[in-house]
């Protein structure tokens, strides 16, 4: 890595990676790593071997991964009937912790296995060819490793990061409210706009926010005339109507019916 390369990666404070490499070892390799003040991945491509670390003996073969903690050491050696090919990468960064606690690595647990579909292994060893012949290793490596991050999270995590139907509904129509507040919308318009009946679009709000559309549509109108009244000298009457509600008497109706107060005793109370 030349100097311009490691001035660029000084940038990444999310996530930096350090090192990274293939090896096809020898049957009687055995590896003490050196102590790194970054965290390190062991992806294992094909054939099998051993890992000790932190007291525990690891046996691991095609598509397992072993995790080593900054400034700890880890005894590891191919299976001498069966070496090991592996690929290694160091990183550090402020997101880092994170990412390994969701996915569930530490050094009480430092085994991730993925060999039941191998999903990993196209993109460590297209990691390695980046990172060690690519002009532009920075944007590209680190592209490839945050991939691989995120396919292990998912992997441990699937129901945190796939919406169900009603979810995505719910999502597509808080984001159409949050477009068309200012408007005159209705439910209906609501759920025209996601091809929904609006029975059902009622249901799913009240099982997922306990609310209806129309409840969540006024509450926010009310949110955002309360950002304005904090933050700026326009006339209530005006605000009123840019959060849709041409009538000033029925905005102050509705916010003093979420708030508790009128707009004016409002703004008095938080002006910025």
């Amino acid at each position: 890595m030349n100097l311009q390369d490691s001035l660029f990666l000084a940038d990444y404070t999310e996530v930096s990676l350090h090192e990274c490499g293939r090896e096809k070892c020898k049957a009687e390799k055995v590896v003490r790593n050196a102590l790194k003040p970054y965290h390190l991945f062991h992806y294992v491509l094909y054939g099998s071997g051993t890992l000790v670390y932190e007291d525990h003996t690891y046996h691991l073969k095609k598509g397992d991964l072993f995790y080593i903690s900054p400034e700890k050491s880890g005894l590891y050696y191919p299976n001498p009937n069966d070496p090991w090919i592996y690929t290694w990468i160091g990183f550090k960064g402020s997101k880092i912790e994170k990412y390994l606690q969701r996915i569930g690595l530490s050094d009480t647990n430092p085994i991730y296995r993925d060999n039941k579909h191998l999903e990993l292994k196209p993109l460590f060893n297209d990691l390695a060819d980046k990172y060690n012949h690519s002009k532009f290793l920075n944007i590209e490596s680190l592209a490839i490793f945050l991939n691989i991050i995120y396919r292990m999270m998912i992997s441990e995590h699937k129901q945190d990061f796939i919406l169900t139907a009603r979810q995505t509904h719910i999502r597509a129509a808080k984001q159409f409210i949050e477009n068309n507040f200012q408007f005159q919308v209705r439910v209906t318009d609501i759920a025209d706009s996601l091809s929904l009946n609006p029975n059902y679009l009622a249901n799913i709000f009240k099982a997922e926010l306990g609310m209806s559309p129309k409840k969540y549509l006024t509450e926010y109108r009310i949110y955002q005339a309360c950002q304005m009244l904090s933050n700026e000298d326009t006339m209530v009457q005006d605000i009123a109507r840019r959060v849709g509600y041409p009538n000033p008497l029925h905005f102050s109706a509705e916010f003093r019916k979420i708030k508790g107060i009128s707009p004016s005793t409002y703004r008095k109370h938080n002006k910025l």
